[in-house]
């Protein structure tokens, strides 16, 4: 079966919402020949006759009633889609894929200010580790990501966002490493795991239990407690309340490599919808 096309339910509502074969050809600004051909064909693409014809005038069968009611729907939908991008206002489904440490500090201050000034765009925000936001910018699951740079693939393009720095965090009065300490640290996918871990082998602090937990939360609670030692993003410090930071040793080691977050999308262009998200992001940090 031939699909239908919606040239032909446009002619036979504007038919049926005009009454005539003549009048719709008007309306709709074609010959009566071209409504003429465009109603036959779409009796015989459906078995069925959509008008008893008397004369010069068309009237509704049963069949016809009902195809008119389903069809009038579909044509309104289209006339809506036409419509959907002409009011000059960004709209669209945007979805980014961020850091977990972009989402602490950096977005909560800034994603408000963009959906206020962008009323029409839902976004999706996602937190995703950075190799997996690489592959899925590559494969187009995602608009734009927050992640670790800069970028050097030929199929992405990147800009500055903010620098995030690493700290050493020692159970409360400890002032330096103990060797063979027991390590809390996020899962082997995160980057600054890697950095972290060597930062201590270049220090020579090898050899010590490595927990793999994925909470900030636990991880801190268990620094608390003296059971070891862990690698957090300023950012989640930043959170922490003031009670809690006492009960904690903070240290940022200038050796100990942290992170430039950057904006970065898939080439050969960024979107209209993600470039404004970039710029609301921008306009923010210049204020800040």
């Amino acid at each position: 079966m031939n699909p239908l096309r919606l040239a032909q339910l446009e002619m036979f509502c504007a038919v049926v919402e005009t009454g005539t074969v003549v009048a719709a050809s008007r309306k709709l600004n074609c010959v009566a020949s071209n409504v003429t051909a465009r109603l036959r064909e779409l009796e015989q693409l459906l078995g069925r006759e959509l008008f008893t014809r008397e004369k010069n005038r068309l009237f509704l069968t049963p069949e016809g009633r009902l195809f008119h009611q389903q069809a009038k729907t579909v044509v309104e939908e289209a006339r809506h889609l036409t419509d959907l991008f002409s009011e000059g206002v960004p709209r669209g489904i945007l979805t980014v894929g961020a850091l977990d440490v972009a989402l602490k500090e950096y977005l909560p201050s800034r994603v408000p200010q963009f959906l206020a000034a962008a009323p029409g765009v839902e976004i999706r925000i996602l937190i995703r580790p950075t190799d997996t936001l690489e592959r899925m910018l590559v494969d187009g699951e995602i608009d734009l990501a927050l992640t670790d740079g800069p970028i050097e693939h030929p199929m992405m393009g990147s800009a500055f966002a903010f620098r995030e720095r690493l700290a050493l965090i020692l159970p409360e009065g400890q002032k330096t490493l103990q060797s063979g300490q027991t390590v809390f640290l996020f899962n082997t996918d995160c980057l600054y795991r890697r950095y972290f871990e060597a930062w201590l082998e270049q220090k020579g602090f090898g050899g010590g239990l490595i927990h793999t937990v994925e909470s900030y939360d636990v991880i801190l609670a268990c620094v608390e407690a003296g059971l070891g030692i862990s690698c957090i993003p300023q950012s989640v410090l930043s959170t922490l309340g003031s009670v809690r930071k006492t009960s904690i040793a903070v240290q940022y080691p200038t050796d100990l490599q942290g992170s430039d977050i950057y904006s970065v999308w898939r080439e050969p262009r960024v979107s209209v919808l993600a470039r404004l998200f970039m710029d609301s992001l921008g306009s923010i940090s210049k204020d800040s």
